[in-house]
């Protein structure tokens, strides 16, 4: 196996090739020796030991059946220290009862090292959550260049400022977004196009700790959503100017915006613009109970409209527990896709996204529901794996009751975990029909062989070396690290769009890139999947594309050039936009190049 550092060189020497043909022909075809992906034993390795990642979530008292236990917890992959590299936050629960806190830290910060090893710092961090755990999300809410961080809980949430020196400090007093609901999914977005990034905060059930349910046949197990009423979601303004206020602080505007009008059993949320009109919605993934889409309006309020635009229920007017999301152009078509992955029972759900803001139940045709229906789905990816130029998914499985047959498999986690362990699944888009996809446990390898009670999926080039990896989570025991090995097929191209000074991630802008008679776009929206923060880089494959023609970044907010176009690159490199150096012009200009 390569250690990181020959791997790097390797990537590297590939580069300089690259470049070296980019100057002699003006293309640049990938020089990589060409292995069929598909002829392989296994994309992933398993490397968590192998990089001293050791992190085991632990849910509580098992006897309990606390309902939190079940529901697990994402986590997040970023730069807290700004040395170029990602580092882990991996979210615990706690040994007491749900909902209280620990004196330990059940949440745990690693930092990556320049070999490549992980290490813990959680307390040196000060990065110190000692509620139940649920959800991450990680932006630059000062505008000072480093990365702040939000955790959801079952419980009081809590939001911490980096100081730029490699320690958070907690400061969600002062910036007023404590909530004491269950809360899941959490996402920063500059709703209102200020140039500050907002918070929003998706609520699950009314949790009574305690409560006591059984299934089918009279047997304690853990209690369903519908036993408990759902609650309102929370949307948090971000005042700006925060060294005038000792801090960042934020305004409660969930009754002023429209949200507080429908509440819901929230777990997953999208953050994009759903109607293609510039203004950000919040797409919010209800668990049994229709979806919300949240489109806002012209003067900055949000209406309800998932009937109405097609994405509250599936095709045979159904609702469905809907748990992770993922809002990419998954066919290639130009529009964005929202995949939504469900219950045991249930397929999981493809809305292929049509004109006017409309979206259509297509599953049928994708070959992505029968094999999802004995699967209880919760977070997932959407990566072209193997470069060529469309996008695969992956999707990691574990049920949330015990199932009626008690067919059990052999888990990692633990004899009682055992009934509800189920293996990941590896999708991959054939390229002989857009849109379509084909279960491929075989080249799963680990990531699908080791059998366990799946939560959290996170993406993110974790070694650099020009590929995606993922961190997979647990309800109840390890989290792994699986390394990207798909023999290199075609293209690629990652891309980090920043703005501002000091240069910070412009989350939500929209990113295109043209070679070849191709398109491709992507959008930075860091908090997808379930209750989980990833890699801020966009990552294309490119297929057989020799070289991009042109990059246009839609830019998120309004203090400046809305729209950018980027002169043609080589491929198979990593790249940062910074605005202002492209060429700018209104959207509805042709492009510069």
């Amino acid at each position: 196996m390569w250690s990181h550092s020959l791997r790097q060189l390797l990537s590297d020497y590939r580069h300089g090739l690259c470049w070296l043909m980019l100057l002699l022909t003006g293309g640049c075809q990938p020089v990589a020796t060409r292995v069929d992906p598909l002829a392989v034993s296994s994309w992933f390795a398993d490397i968590t030991d192998e990089v001293g990642l050791s992190f085991r979530r632990d849910g509580g008292s098992e006897e309990t059946f606390e309902m939190p236990q079940i529901m697990g917890s994402g986590g997040g992959m970023f730069d807290y220290d700004g040395d170029g590299d990602l580092d882990l936050f991996l979210i615990g629960g706690g040994k007491t009862q749900a909902g209280q806190s620990t004196t330990e830290p059940a949440s745990r910060l690693f930092r990556q090292e320049a070999d490549g090893q992980f290490t813990d710092v959680t307390m040196a961090s000060g990065l110190i959550n000692t509620g139940y755990g649920m959800g991450i999300a990680v932006g630059d809410v000062d505008n000072d260049g480093d990365l702040d961080v939000f955790l959801s809980n079952v419980g009081d949430d809590r939001f911490f400022v980096n100081q730029g020196n490699g320690t958070f400090r907690d400061e969600t007093e002062l910036a007023h977004v404590s909530d004491p609901k269950w809360s899941t999914a959490c996402s920063f977005v500059d709703f209102d196009r200020d140039g500050w990034l907002d918070l929003v905060v998706v609520n699950y059930v009314d949790y009574l700790p305690g409560s006591h349910c059984r299934d089918r046949k009279g047997l304690r197990d853990f209690c369903g959503p519908q036993a408990f009423p759902g609650t309102v979601d929370r949307l948090y303004r971000n005042r700006g100017g925060a060294p005038e206020r000792g801090g960042p602080q934020f305004e409660d505007v969930t009754v002023a915006s429209g949200l507080a009008s429908a509440s819901g059993r929230g777990l997953g949320l999208i953050c994009a613009d759903f109607n293609e009109d510039e203004r950000p919605d919040f797409f919010v993934a209800n668990d049994m109970e229709p979806n919300h889409l949240w489109i806002q309006q012209e003067d900055g309020t949000f209406r309800e409209e998932g009937v109405l635009r097609g994405v509250s229920v599936n095709q045979m007017g159904q609702s469905e527990a809907n748990m992770g999301v993922v809002y990419e152009d998954l066919d290639g078509d130009g529009r964005f896709d929202l995949f939504v992955t469900h219950l045991n029972g249930e397929s999981n759900t493809l809305w292929k996204g049509e004109a006017d803001g409309l979206y259509r139940d297509i599953t049928p045709q994708t070959g992505l529901g029968p094999p999802s229906l004995q699967m209880t789905g919760f977070g997932v990816a959407a990566v072209d794996l193997n470069r060529d130029g469309a996008l695969d998914l992956m999707i990691v499985n574990g049920h949330v009751k015990r199932p009626a047959d008690l067919v059990v498999q052999k888990s990692t986690t633990g004899d009682f975990w055992s009934p509800y362990a189920q293996a990941n699944q590896l999708f991959v888009q054939q390229t002989s029909a857009a849109g379509q996809y084909r279960l491929e446990s075989r080249l799963a390898g680990p990531f699908g062989s080791q059998i366990g009670v799946s939560r959290g999926l996170i993406s993110g080039d974790i070694d650099q070396d020009g590929d995606v990896d993922f961190v997979v989570t647990s309800a109840s025991g390890p989290a792994r690290l699986y390394r990207n090995e798909v023999p290199q097929q075609g293209a690629w191209l990652q891309i980090r769009a920043t703005q501002g000074m000091p240069p910070r991630d412009a989350t939500g802008a929209r990113v295109t890139v043209e070679g070849a008679g191709r398109t491709w776009t992507r959008i930075v929206q860091p908090s997808a999947g379930y209750l989980s923060h990833h890699d801020t880089r966009l990552d294309f494959g490119l297929g057989d594309c020799r070289q991009v023609d042109r990059i246009t970044v839609y830019w998120p907010d309004r203090t400046g050039a809305l729209v950018e176009d980027f002169a043609g690159s080589r491929v198979n490199q990593s790249l940062e936009l910074r605005r202002g150096s492209g060429f700018s012009r209104t959207p509805d200009s042709p492009p510069r190049f």
